[in-house]
């Protein structure tokens, strides 16, 4: 489109506005010996008046034309321009990608590479060991007896199933009478009620103080 505007479009434009240029000659040339020759004066101003107005409009409209023609060369161009902006613009950033690769290259060959200690590799072994078959055996719950500085209650005895059987439990529950706290429910505690002969004495007594 921007080469068709600027080898035909504009070129044409202009061409029409020179022709037109010279037939505003020849009707002003015309205008001028009608209203020379012309016996009715009046006539020959309306005349030329109309031939005026006519050419006016037809200029204005080639000149419009041709402006709008020129207007969308300049958009045309300006879009060019700005890819062309473009392009140069990552241009430069493909340059310095390359600066900075040739720089990081120079300072990686100025650095010294470290070698790390090689090490044995770890081998899984040839093959799975061998896993013990589960069997059933009972719980042994004194193991942990002599570990630590807890103390021990001899008191407590282990059956074969593995439950405790305690001996103590009613001295246990004695001693804990002693300290004070019991373990029976005291028995609920019944409001006062008032007696009926005093009740209405009551009543009128705090209706009096209320009033």
């Amino acid at each position: 489109e921007l080469e068709q505007l600027q080898q035909r479009d504009i070129p044409a434009g202009r061409q029409v506005l020179r022709d037109h240029h010279c037939h505003l000659h020849r009707v002003a040339d015309y205008c001028e010996s009608n209203y020379l020759q012309a016996s009715d004066k009046r006539k020959a101003l309306e005349e030329t008046m109309a031939l005026s107005t006519q050419s006016l409009a037809s200029v204005t409209y080639q000149v419009s034309s041709l402006a709008t023609t020129f207007l969308r060369l300049l958009d045309l161009q300006a879009a060019e321009l700005r890819k062309v902006e473009a392009d140069v613009g990552c241009v430069a950033q493909r340059v310095d990608m390359h600066k900075e690769k040739v720089s990081r290259r120079e300072i990686g060959s100025l650095t010294v590479s470290k070698r790390f200690p090689s090490y044995q590799k770890i081998v899984s072994p040839p093959s799975p060991p061998c896993l013990e078959p589960y069997y059933r055996k009972p719980l042994n719950f004194s193991v942990l007896d002599d570990i630590g500085h807890g103390i021990k209650d001899h008191s407590t005895q282990l059956s074969r199933t593995g439950t405790l059987a305690r001996k103590g439990i009613k001295s246990a529950a004695q001693a804990a009478g002693t300290l004070g706290r019991s373990t029976r429910v005291p028995e609920p505690i019944q409001p006062p009620v008032v007696p009926e002969g005093k009740l209405s004495a009551a009543s009128s007594t705090s209706s009096l103080v209320s009033v």
